[in-house]
């Protein structure tokens, strides 16, 4: 009974967590299976779609014991495995694999202003040389 009641507060205190803010939303949990593993089903959010190809890379690289994540391609969604007793393990795990994501979407944005930065002096250099000529 005690165990039960854990278990149910384990999944509302998943549903009233704001997963946006990690970049995902939450599909699904499930309680621990024979192999010992809890699980959460998640998608990435409109700000994180775009690194879909990136976590899956990511999914695929990093493996833990204690915690990895697989991917359904047809969904586009990933399937959180973790055993809740490593809690160290687990914290390790999502702040690579989330903190990896950052960085990529920090990188994107300063990629895309000097892109943009470069395009508009070329075209003010071609302005520049056009009235020269």
């Amino acid at each position: 009974m005690v165990e039960e009641m854990e278990m149910y507060n384990k999944k509302e205190e998943l549903a009233e967590m704001n997963f946006d803010q990690f970049g995902i939303r939450l599909v699904s949990s499930m309680n621990e299976n024979p192999d010992g593993f809890e699980a959460i089903c998640f998608e990435l959010s409109e700000k994180w779609a775009s690194l879909y190809g990136l976590l899956r890379g990511l999914a695929e690289l990093y493996k833990s014991p204690v915690a990895f994540l697989t991917n359904n391609h047809n969904k586009k969604n990933f399937t959180f495995y973790y055993k809740a007793a490593a809690k160290k393990e687990i914290s390790a795990f999502l702040h690579y694999i989330f903190g990896t994501l950052d960085k990529e979407i920090h990188f994107r944005k300063a990629l895309s202003k000097l892109l943009k930065t470069k395009i508009r002096q070329h075209k003010e250099n071609e302005m520049l040389f056009k009235s020269l000529s």
